[in-house]
């Protein structure tokens, strides 16, 4: 028996399956980066394309804070959460580097195509005007860590 009285509060690892199917249907997290020694959370529309998570930007002016938290090669926390009840939910926190994408990159219709898919906010980036201020950066997944909680465990 554990020592810990709320170890069975903690959840359990989730498998990857699991993991991918909130991956590719949940669509939004929070972001936490650290520029200048701060750290900034927001939350985030996002895509997954089973290897990589696909993150845009609407860029709000020159004095914006998050594209000031972001930069090429920056470490950050992408956690994206489902929860149901109190005991019924799962968690997936995804650390890693991230890449700063071009219009004129190979890569970046891909990256559109796959937060049309699965992104929450997609709506806002159609819009001919929010485009042209569309940042997109791809996390590239160094450590993903997926736990989770059912109800009936312990009912």
């Amino acid at each position: 028996m554990s020592s810990n009285p709320y170890a069975h509060f903690s959840g359990i690892p989730m498998a990857s399956d699991d993991i991918d199917d909130l991956l590719e249907t949940q669509g939004y997290g929070i972001l936490s980066m650290c520029g200048d020694g701060e750290p900034y959370s927001i939350p985030v529309s996002f895509g997954y394309d089973g290897k990589c998570i696909y993150l845009g930007f609407l860029k709000q002016g020159d004095d914006s804070a998050k594209v000031a938290h972001i930069s090429d090669g920056a470490t950050v926390r992408l956690l994206i959460t489902d929860i149901r009840g109190r005991f019924d939910w799962q968690s997936v926190a995804i650390t890693g580097p991230v890449r700063r994408l071009h219009r004129e990159d190979d890569d970046w219709e891909g990256f559109i195509e796959t937060l049309t898919d699965n992104g929450w906010f997609m709506e806002a980036f159609e819009r001919s005007d929010a485009v042209d201020s569309l940042q997109g950066w791809e996390l590239s997944i160094e450590e993903l860590q997926g736990l989770e909680q059912a109800e009936e465990t312990y009912e």
